[in-house]
């Protein structure tokens, strides 16, 4: 198989996640300048994309996908090429209805052990799903990855390696090489077609229990924040696309 595009397709900015410190445009930058062709940004419940974002990654060289995180009934699903409003997809039922064979749909980290992981979901909507996430958050002895790799071979579903980027750290870490032309249609025909590649490799414990450690810090502080301002409304658009 020829893979050439690097590729991340999830990824969270700072739009929708203040205590992110990169914007989407600074993301795109940081991935142009190491190499990557195509990008999802993917923040939760929000789409993170418009024609102006999508131009400033054309001018760097990057295909920009629509995406986003969607909670779906409380677990999280990766979304992209997505025509509907988000709240008409935060239910499976809403999700089978209406995705159309341009939308590509993921299960991301589905068997890490934490609330909003599709886990059984998963198992129950297979035939929702599009392709299984290969998490970069990972060590030699700590891997839930493994069920995941299992289901995906068990069901003859693709994997696509993303960083799931909150820290500039996690970027890099776990990326796809993706067998398509440049453009939103080929890539995700592509990994709908299995034509896509893993690159990842373990974290070693300190810098996976830094990467935590950060994370953990900055939403507690975003929380703390939050307190003291009105709560957007959920789900929300940061970019409309025009």
């Amino acid at each position: 198989m020829n893979v050439g595009l690097r590729a991340d397709l999830h990824i969270h900015t700072r739009e929708a996640e203040p205590f992110i410190p990169y914007s989407a445009r600074e993301a795109i930058i940081r991935a142009a300048r190491a190499g990557f062709k195509v990008l999802s940004i993917t923040n939760h419940d929000a789409l993170t994309f418009d024609p102006e974002l999508a131009a400033c990654a054309r001018d760097h060289g990057v295909v920009l996908i629509p995406g986003v995180e969607v909670t779906v009934e409380g677990r999280h699903v990766l979304v992209y090429n997505s025509d509907v409003e988000i709240e008409k997809i935060s239910t499976f039922a809403g999700l089978r209805r209406y995705r159309t064979p341009e939308w590509l749909v993921i299960a991301p980290h589905p068997f890490f052990p934490t609330s909003y992981c599709l886990r059984e979901k998963l198992w129950q909507h297979i035939e929702l799903f599009d392709a299984i996430e290969f998490s970069h958050f990972y060590t030699p002895r700590v891997d839930f990855n493994r069920a995941a790799v299992k289901l995906a071979r068990a069901v003859g579903l693709p994997m696509v390696g993303t960083s799931d980027s909150h820290l500039e750290q996690q970027f890099g870490t776990t990326f796809s090489l993706i067998d398509a032309e440049p453009t939103v249609e080929s890539v995700l025909s592509a990994i709908k077609a299995g034509r896509v590649g893993v690159v990842s490799r373990p974290l070693n414990f300190a810098r996976c229990f830094g990467i935590m450690a950060r994370h953990w810090t900055g939403a507690a502080r975003e929380k703390a924040h939050s307190w003291l301002r009105p709560s957007p409304p959920s789900p929300q658009t940061i970019f409309t696309p025009r």
